[in-house]
């Protein structure tokens, strides 16, 4: 849009309606925000599932890895 067409546009719209339009915007704007505050959170608390997480299964790991030894150990004992 050239810039006389855009003047042109801007002067002939009533003030109710570019008010309405631009609080509308500046609504929008805070949603994208807020929205972009949140998915820090989300991601920190993803964070703390995973880790969580890891740490149940490296627990689970260790204690199977335990039981493999003692299995071994018993054959061992029995091919004895």
């Amino acid at each position: 849009m050239s810039e006389q067409a855009q003047d042109h546009f801007l002067s002939s719209t009533p003030v109710n309606v570019t008010v309405e339009a631009l609080q509308r915007q500046v609504n929008q704007l805070k949603r994208i925000i807020h929205k972009s505050e949140d998915e820090p959170i989300q991601q920190d608390d993803n964070t703390e599932q995973l880790q969580q997480e890891i740490k149940k299964l490296r627990t689970e790991n260790a204690k199977a890895e335990y039981r493999i030894k003692m299995l071994l150990r018993t054959l061992e004992e029995k091919d004895k």
